[in-house]
């Protein structure tokens, strides 16, 4: 499910577990933050979390029933840079909230949050995301020919000796370029890059 975005932007996903409360609060949050947005349960998550600028997590049924420090279980396996939980137990004790923040996880706003509120610290902390994630996009448009024709090569999930022999490099070439792309894309391996590349390649492509 989507709103309001355009091709140029990555959407952001939201993920509650299923009922009214989860439905009620994304359509609240959907209809009052204009992004790209997609639904999803965290129970059947599926999805390549890199094809989004950021994830958004209603904590409040996945707490409902555990304890405290049981939550950090259930996101630990969660792996991107902007993960933004809203509805979080008002309780949390402060070393949770420490572990949470220490897997570089965002603690918006907890469940004792008017939806004025919500929506304005959720707002806030997207914004911030879609400049970050703008910020990527632009240095992607630094990059050279000959990184964006290494970068194309990397989605088919070729070796650097299979790259260099295509384009007729030297494989010490290759990654030397390789380390150059990773760096003005903001990725820090393999994967990020060809779904980096798989994103926004074809519209910057010179």
């Amino acid at each position: 499910m989507r709103k309001g975005g355009t091709e140029r932007h990555m959407p952001i996903l939201f993920f509650s577990n299923s009922g009214l409360h989860g439905d009620l609060l994304y359509s609240l949050i959907s209809d009052a933050l204009s992004f790209d947005w997609e639904k999803a349960e965290i129970s059947k998550q599926r999805h390549c979390l890199q094809h989004y600028q950021a994830i958004v997590i209603d904590c409040w049924q996945i707490s409902i029933n555990l304890e405290p420090g049981n939550l950090l279980n259930q996101l630990k396996n969660l792996h991107h840079p902007k993960i933004l939980l809203i509805n979080y137990p008002p309780d949390l004790p402060a070393h949770v909230a420490d572990q949470l923040k220490q897997q570089k996880l965002r603690l918006v706003c907890d469940a004792s949050a008017n939806q004025e509120h919500l929506i304005r610290k959720l707002g806030a902390a997207l914004q911030n995301a879609e400049r970050d994630a703008n910020d990527k996009l632009t240095n992607g448009l630094l990059l050279t020919r000959r990184e964006q024709e290494i970068l194309s090569e990397l989605t088919s999930g070729e070796p650097n000796s299979v790259i260099a022999s295509r384009l007729h490099l030297s494989e010490h070439t290759v990654k030397n370029h390789m380390y150059n792309i990773f760096r003005k894309i903001g990725v820090k391996n393999r994967l990020q890059a060809s779904n980096w590349a798989k994103l926004h390649l074809q519209a910057e492509r010179i």
